[in-house]
Parts: C-alpha cells; sequence; structure tokens
C-alpha cells in the first residue's frame, strides 16, 4: 500500500513538474509573440495576453507546492528546532492542523468561485472563466498535499537537538 502511494505521488510530481514547465514556456513565447506583434507589426494580439496571464496563475499555484516539496517556503524554527522533543511535535502538530484548515478552506471556497466561472466568460477567448478558476483548488490541493507529506514526518519523527546541531557541524 505505502509503495502504491509513494508511486502515486511520483507520478503526480513528474505531472506537476512537466505542466510547469509547459506553462513557463508558453507564458514566454506568448508574451513575446505579444511584443513582437506590438512593436514589429504594429498589431496587438488579444488573446496572448490573456492566456499569458492564465498560465502565469497556473504556475503560480502549482509552484507553491513545488516550493513545498523542495522546502523552499520561508519558516523560521530556531525555537522549536532546540525545544523538547514533546514541545517539537505539539508545535508541529498545531502548524499542520492550522496549515490543513487553512488550505481546506481555500479548496472548499474556490469550488463556490467555479461555479461563477462556468457562467462568465474571458473577454479576448470567450472561453468560460472556470479554466483560470480551477487553478485554485487544483493548485491549492496540491499544495496540501506536499505540505502534508512534508509535515508529517515532523510530527511523526521529530529530531533531536543533539542531532540537529550534529547535522549542522556536518
Amino acid at each position: 500500500m505505502v509503495r502504491a502511494l509513494a508511486r502515486l505521488l511520483w507520478i503526480v510530481r513528474r505531472l506537476v513538474d512537466g505542466v510547469a514547465l509547459l506553462l513557463l514556456t508558453y507564458m514566454g513565447c506568448a508574451i513575446m509573440a505579444q511584443i513582437i506583434g506590438r512593436y514589429v507589426f504594429n498589431y496587438s494580439i488579444a488573446w496572448s495576453e490573456e492566456t499569458a496571464t492564465f498560465a502565469q496563475v497556473w504556475l503560480t499555484l502549482l509552484g507553491a507546492g513545488i516550493a513545498m516539496r523542495l522546502n523552499q517556503h520561508v519558516g523560521v524554527d530556531l525555537l522549536i528546532r532546540q525545544a523538547p522533543l514533546a514541545v517539537q511535535r505539539l508545535c508541529n502538530t498545531l502548524s499542520f492542523l492550522l496549515g490543513v484548515w487553512f488550505l481546506g478552506v481555500v479548496v472548499v471556497g474556490s469550488l463556490s468561485m467555479l461555479a461563477i466561472g462556468f457562467i462568465v466568460k474571458s473577454p479576448a477567448l470567450q472561453i468560460p472563466m472556470a479554466v483560470p478558476y480551477m487553478a485554485l483548488p487544483v493548485g491549492f490541493g496540491y499544495f496540501l498535499l506536499e505540505f502534508a507529506v512534508t509535515s508529517l514526518p515532523r510530527i511523526l519523527q521529530p529530531e533531536a537537538p543533539q542531532q540537529q546541531a550534529e547535522e549542522a557541524v556536518a
């Protein structure tokens, strides 16, 4: 069971990495097309700006989960790491519960935006705004997954202060 979940997590991570790379590439190409169209041909390509904005929104929200996986979010845990293991576990558990609550509220709250997004259309492409709005539940859902995978080991097996000091010296 654990092996299957690890394999599924690996697949999800590769998929998100690939989508993020495609979105970044597309965003660069769309902006370059807009610049060339505007300054070389004196013609503005309305859809390129709109789709680049949608790609940026998706990339930002998926990138938050990628940053969580790589432990690149800012966090100050100097005091917690020096505390006894029981205090570390308590602080990490409270932090985890608060984070899961917040991310859950955002995911559930974004679902009501999707209902509106199926009615409203984008200005240039005339596609339902549910397409860019879908970035919220997908992006924050992925962030929640990576947050849980990153946080649970700190709760279940916090490091002893002595072990952390040895790692910092090494």
